[in-house]
């Protein structure tokens, strides 16, 4: 069971977290470094990490909260910060929902907060034809084999996706994402099979929300890919007591600014503890 999880940090502050569609725990170093005076994170690895299966015919992300249950703490026990960032938001949701009494506060990064619209034309897309979807088409299609780490970063660094990362977060993400094979390159860790079947399979969040009655912190980038004002604007409907931040970056906004989210994340601790 302990290679399914990362520890990070000797801190007080227990924080489960949750980590994005093919971003392994190690790729959030630089924000868990700025975090880990105050707290002990455990980040749990999804599946695709550790699973000798690939995916589902069919993936309901609620497996995904299965395996973070595991983790979190039973009664009687010291309750927990959750932390989600991406996908890892949505099942940091639905693992507060299950058990609201073991969780001390929620703090989501960019959760995926998909449009009805969107949800449904996925839904109803003929497996078929899924392959076509720009982000689908990405995921299958990304090279899962490099000659090197150092042949990977430089691939990564010239990737807009990446164009806020620092040298050193890109170095963090390629060392959390690569493995070495025994020829001696480096073979991608999250497969692309895997993260499309992610993407194909995001759920219906919305009529969740108003159930959530824990403490919740949503940061949002400014730039988000995902998030829109709309999307804003209807979770503040719906979750009017969430605190809702727009901060600088965009999706990848742990990884762009992690200082700042985690001078954000600290804040909202604070607040919860006086």
């Amino acid at each position: 069971m302990t290679n399914r999880i990362e520890v990070f940090g000797e801190g007080l502050e227990p924080v489960l977290f949750a980590h994005a569609n093919g971003y392994p725990p190690g790729s959030y170093l630089q924000l868990f470094a700025a975090l880990t005076d105050r707290c002990r994170i455990t980040a749990v690895k999804h599946r695709p990490l550790w699973s000798e299966q690939g995916p589902p015919t069919r993936l309901n992300w609620s497996v995904f909260t299965d395996d973070m249950m595991r983790y979190m703490p039973t009664p009687g026990e010291e309750p927990v910060w959750l932390m989600g960032h991406s996908m890892g938001g949505i099942v940091a949701i639905h693992a507060a929902l299950r058990r609201p009494t073991a969780v001390r506060g929620l703090i989501l990064i960019d959760p995926v907060l998909l449009p009805t619209r969107d949800v449904l034309a996925m839904r109803l897309t003929p497996a078929s034809q899924r392959g076509k979807i720009p982000i689908i088409r990405g995921a299958l299609g990304r090279p899962h084999y490099f000659e090197s780490y150092q042949a990977a970063f430089d691939f990564y660094r010239r990737k807009g996706a990446f164009r806020r990362f620092s040298d050193q977060a890109l170095w963090d993400y390629v060392h959390a994402a690569k493995h070495p094979t025994s020829s001696g390159g480096v073979q991608l860790s999250y497969s692309g099979e895997w993260e499309a079947k992610v993407y194909t399979s995001g759920p219906w969040i919305w009529p969740q929300l108003p159930r959530l009655g824990t403490p919740t912190l949503g940061l949002v980038g400014k730039d988000s890919d995902l998030i829109s004002e709309a999307t804003i604007k209807r979770w503040e409907w719906l979750q009017p007591s969430a605190s809702l931040q727009v901060c600088p970056g965009g999706h990848l906004l742990p990884m762009e600014y992690p200082e700042d989210v985690a001078t954000r994340v600290l804040r909202f601790m604070d607040t919860l503890d006086s």
